[in-house]
């Protein structure tokens, strides 16, 4: 048994795992996309919806999802976007970024149609 037995064909199967991925909406870098819902439950290569059909309230899973991806992105050293006032807690520097709305994300929802719609955080109504 070769030790590069199993890499033989390494760069065919993640060219097929490249070809996979869409790409994201206009104006968006594709790294500041929080998906919300079932990406895979709708058909791939689905378009933008130009009219809004969607609640504009955040739920409790995409502020979840949303508070968690930017206290990582501060762990990391990303710029905070608010003051801090002497905070160090990841976590509690995104609430007060979600609260002052700053959060540079946008939450792409998938519709059972196959569409999707993207509102940044900044749009959403927070409870």
């Amino acid at each position: 048994m070769s030790d590069n037995e199993g890499y033989d064909n390494y760069e065919e199967q993640y060219d097929e795992v490249d070809d996979q991925y869409e790409e994201p909406a206009e104006g968006y870098a594709e790294d500041a996309i929080v998906e919300s819902g079932d990406p895979d439950g709708a058909q791939l290569g689905g378009t933008a919806n130009t009219e809004r059909i969607t609640t504009p309230y955040m739920t409790k899973y995409e502020r979840a999802r949303i508070l968690g991806t930017r206290a990582l992105q501060i762990s990391m050293n990303a710029p905070v976007l608010v003051p801090t006032d002497g905070e160090t807690d990841p976590l509690n520097i995104a609430l007060k970024e979600l609260e002052a709305k700053k959060i540079p994300l946008v939450v792409r929802r998938y519709l059972p149609d196959g569409s999707f719609e993207d509102w940044a955080v900044s749009e959403l109504i927070i409870n």
